[in-house]
C-alpha cells in the first residue's frame, strides 16, 4: 500500500515537472511576435506535447495551440491537425483567425475546399474578418481543384471586403490561369498589380511565361520575358528553363541551345531539371546522338542525371534506332546509384518488341519480375502486340489473361492489339468473344484500329479487309446494344470480372 502511495506521488511529481517544462517551453517564445515557430520529432512528440497542454491550468491560450498545429501542419497531418482541433472546439478554447485560417489550409490541403468554405463562414458569423492569408489559402484550395468560377467570385468578395491582395495572391490566380490555358487572363492580372503598386516578382513573370509555354505561343512568352527584363526583374533558372522547354516542345531546338548559353554566360547554373530538358528537345529533334554528348557533359561537370534524365534519353536513343547505346547506358544504370524502374524496362521491352527481338524482350520482361517489379498495362501491351505479330497468338492470349490474373486491368489498346491478333490470324470468333468483352468494360471500340492492326501485317488490301472484319463484329448483340447507346457508361464490377473469367476459362 505504501507503495504504491509513493509510487502515484512519483509519478505526479514528474508530471507536475513535464508539465513545467512545457509551460516554460511555450512561455519562451509567446512573448515574441506571434510567429515563431515550434519544432516536434514527430507527430507522435506533438501529440504527447498536446496532452500536456491539455493537463495545464488555467488552459494555454489559442496562440499557443496554433503554433503546435502549425507545426504537424509542416509535417503533413493535416487531418491530425483537424481532430485536434475540434477537440480544443469542445474545451470552449475560443479559437481566432489565425487558427481557423490553419484550419481551412488542412482541407484545402485534403482537397475539401467545401468544408474550408464552411469555416470561412464560421469566421463571419463568429463577427472575426478574415486575413488575405484567409482569402489566399482559399483561393489556393480553388485553384487546385479547377474551380475558377468559385475563384473569380470569391476573389471579387475580398476586394468588397477591402482586402488588398499580396504578390502570393496573385501568383496562385495567375498559375492557375496559365495552367488552365488562359494565359491571357493571367496577364491582365499582372497588370493590375502594376497599377495598384503590387510589384510582380520573378516567380509570378516566370509562371505567367510557362503558361504561354504550355500552349506553344513562345512570341507571346518571349514577349513578356522582355517585359520582365524591362521592369527590372532579373530572370533565374526556372524562368529560362521553362523558356527552353517551350521551344523544345514545337521542336525549335536551337533556340533552346540558344538559351542554356545565355544562362551559363549570366553566371546562373542550370539545374537537372534545364539539362534534361534540353536532352529532350534534342531526341525530339531527332539528335539522339547529340543528347547523348549533353548527357556525358552535365555528368562530367558534377549534375547527377535523375530517372527522368535517363527516360528521355533512353527514349530517344530507342526511338531512334540506337539500341546498343541505349542497352549501354541501361547498364550503366545498373552500376550506379539511380537504378531503372518499370518505366525504363517498358521503354527498353517496347524497343526490342518493334525490332522484332522478340526473344531480348521477354527476356528483359522477367528480369523486371525479378527486380521485384510490376509491369504495368504498357509493358504487357508491348509483349502482347509482339507475340501476335510473330504469329504466337495463343502465347499472346495467354498473356493477356496473365496481364488480369496479375491485377493489371487491360485498356482500349490493349485490347485492341489482342484483337487485332486474331483478326490477323483468320479467328474472327475470338475477335467478336473479346469485342464483346471490350464494350462490357466501357472501352471505345472503332474501325481505325482494325486498319491499323491489318496494314501492319502486310496483307494486301488492308482497307477493305479492315472494314469488313469490323462490320462483321457489329453484327453480335451486345454491339448492336452499345452502339444504339453510344453515351451509356456500363460500369464495371468485380461481379463482371468474375464472369469474364468464366467466360473465356470455357474457350
Amino acid at each position: 500500500m505504501a507503495a504504491m502511495v509513493i509510487f502515484r506521488a512519483l509519478i505526479k511529481f514528474r508530471l507536475q515537472q513535464q508539465i513545467g517544462i512545457m509551460g516554460f517551453f511555450f512561455s519562451s517564445f509567446s512573448s515574441g511576435n506571434g510567429h515563431n515557430k515550434v519544432w516536434f520529432k514527430d507527430k507522435d512528440d506533438a501529440l504527447a506535447s498536446f496532452r500536456l497542454m491539455l493537463l495545464r491550468k488555467p488552459l494555454p491560450c489559442i496562440v499557443e495551440f496554433s503554433k503546435l498545429f502549425s507545426s504537424i501542419v509542416r509535417m503533413g497531418h493535416y487531418e491530425t491537425v483537424i481532430y485536434l482541433s475540434k477537440e480544443i472546439e469542445f474545451l470552449a478554447i475560443e479559437q481566432d483567425i489565425h487558427s481557423l485560417s490553419i484550419l481551412i489550409n488542412c482541407f484545402c490541403h485534403l482537397h475539401r475546399v467545401d468544408f474550408g468554405l464552411s469555416v470561412l463562414s464560421k469566421i463571419l458569423k463568429l463577427g472575426l474578418e478574415p486575413s488575405i492569408v484567409t482569402f489566399t489559402t482559399l483561393l489556393n484550395g480553388l485553384c487546385r481543384e479547377g474551380k475558377m468560377d468559385q475563384v473569380m467570385m470569391l476573389y471579387d468578395d475580398m476586394l468588397v471586403r477591402g482586402h488588398q491582395p499580396n504578390v502570393y495572391t496573385y501568383n496562385v490566380i495567375i498559375n492557375s490561369l496559365s495552367k488552365s490555358g488562359k494565359a491571357n487572363e493571367a496577364l491582365e492580372f499582372l497588370k493590375q498589380m502594376e497599377k495598384v503598386g503590387c510589384v510582380p516578382n520573378v516567380v509570378n513573370y516566370s509562371t505567367l511565361i510557362d503558361g504561354y509555354c504550355l500552349r506553344g505561343q513562345m512570341d507571346e512568352a518571349r514577349s513578356v520575358f522582355d517585359l520582365m527584363v524591362s521592369k527590372g526583374c532579373r530572370p533565374n533558372v526556372y524562368t529560362y528553363t521553362n523558356l527552353m522547354n517551350g521551344y523544345c516542345k514545337i521542336e525549335r531546338i536551337e533556340e533552346g541551345m540558344q538559351l542554356l548559353d545565355e544562362t551559363l554566360r549570366k553566371g546562373l547554373v542550370p539545374d537537372i531539371v534545364t539539362f534534361t530538358t534540353i536532352i529532350s528537345g534534342l531526341c525530339r529533334a531527332g539528335r539522339p546522338l547529340a543528347a547523348q554528348q549533353l548527357f556525358r557533359y552535365i555528368c562530367d561537370h558534377g549534375h547527377t542525371p535523375n530517372i527522368m534524365t535517363y527516360g528521355v534519353l533512353l527514349d530517344g536513343l530507342c526511338k531512334h534506332g540506337n539500341l546498343e547505346e541505349a542497352f549501354s547506358l541501361f547498364q550503366e544504370m545498373q552500376r550506379g546509384t539511380v537504378k531503372p524502374n518499370l518505366v525504363i524496362y517498358t521503354i527498353l521491352i517496347d524497343s526490342l518488341c518493334k525490332c522484332g527481338k522478340l526473344e531480348d524482350a521477354k527476356e528483359l520482361f522477367s528480369r523486371l519480375i525479378d527486380e521485384g517489379l510490376k509491369p504495368n498495362v504498357y509493358t504487357y501491351t508491348a509483349l502482347v502486340g509482339a507475340l501476335c505479330k510473330e504469329g504466337l497468338i495463343i502465347e499472346a492470349h495467354k498473356l493477356f489473361r496473365k496481364m488480369e490474373e496479375d491485377g493489371c486491368t487491360p485498356d482500349k489498346c490493349a485490347y485492341n492489339v489482342i484483337i487485332q491478333g486474331f483478326l490477323q490470324h483468320k479467328d474472327p470468333s475470338m475477335a467478336r468473344h473479346l469485342a464483346e468483352e471490350m464494350l462490357m468494360f466501357c472501352c471505345e471500340i472503332g474501325w481505325p484500329y482494325f486498319i491499323m492492326g491489318i496494314s501492319a501485317s502486310g496483307q494486301q488490301r488492308p482497307m477493305m479487309e479492315a472494314r469488313a472484319s469490323f462490320w462483321n463484329l457489329q453484327r453480335c448483340p451486345l454491339i448492336q446494344e452499345q452502339l444504339k447507346q453510344p453515351n451509356r457508361a456500363v460500369k464495371q464490377s468485380e461481379q463482371g470480372r468474375n464472369l469474364q473469367h468464366q467466360l473465356w476459362r470455357k474457350k
